[in-house]
């Protein structure tokens, strides 16, 4: 039987932005591949959920404008207050928290289903409409930010990350507007960090990563 951290026992070492993307398109090839690892990807079993939840949006900057082609980035595993690190050329050290808001207990018990039997629900099977789901999700957003906000973060980077596919893209709808009013909300909260950032992951390929990511303010 495989272990899932075997898989990524080479995760924590630093690389180039080159160098991350290699490693999670290697990853990515080998799950997609090997029906055990994506049950275990689904579940999200041990470092699978670091290499989710962590350093894939770390992949995501790295591939963006706010990391230089030369830097070195690594996640950071364990209970330090910050999620990943990225040193610049200059040697400037660069701090980072990912946090977002997951429903958990659905994703895990749809992560069943589809292990199960081959395929998922639907994740509304309520009568509220468009606009009554995006705003209840902003409003957990917005718990988890109120969260954050009362945490010290001094000399890290806080990136919220948002999935707008469910709510919006997937019905072919626009997310500008939800994502335009969540940069409002969040603006005026107080945090004790170095600067706020929203990363909105969609259906958007990573070459145009640079128009999702939005740095709110500098704290």
């Amino acid at each position: 039987m495989k272990r899932a951290d075997d898989l990524f026992s080479d995760i924590e070492i630093f690389r180039t932005p080159e160098e991350m993307k290699l490693y999670f398109e290697a990853k990515k090839n080998i799950i997609k591949n090997d029906v055990e690892y994506s049950e275990m990807a689904r579940l999200k079993i041990g470092l699978f959920k670091k290499f989710l939840e962590e350093f894939f949006p770390l992949y995501c900057l790295s591939q963006s404008k706010l990391c230089n082609k030369d830097s070195k980035l690594k996640i950071i595993i364990g209970n330090q207050g910050y999620d990943a690190i990225i040193i610049n050329p200059n040697s400037n050290e660069l701090k980072f928290e990912f946090t977002s808001y997951i429903d958990g207990k659905w994703e895990y018990e749809d992560a069943q289903r589809i292990n199960n039997r081959g395929y998922g629900d639907i994740r509304f099977n309520d009568h509220k409409d468009l606009n009554s789901r995006s705003l209840e999700y902003l409003n957990k957003i917005l718990m988890n930010v109120g969260r954050k906000s009362k945490k010290s973060y001094n000399g890290v980077n806080i990136v919220f990350i948002v999935n707008t596919f469910d709510y919006f893209e997937v019905y072919n709808n626009d997310s500008q507007k939800f994502i335009n009013e969540l940069i409002n909300k969040i603006e005026p909260i107080h945090f004790e960090a170095e600067k706020i950032y929203l990363m909105a992951l969609n259906d958007r390929d990573i070459r145009y990563i640079d128009n999702n990511i939005y740095m709110i303010k500098s704290c």
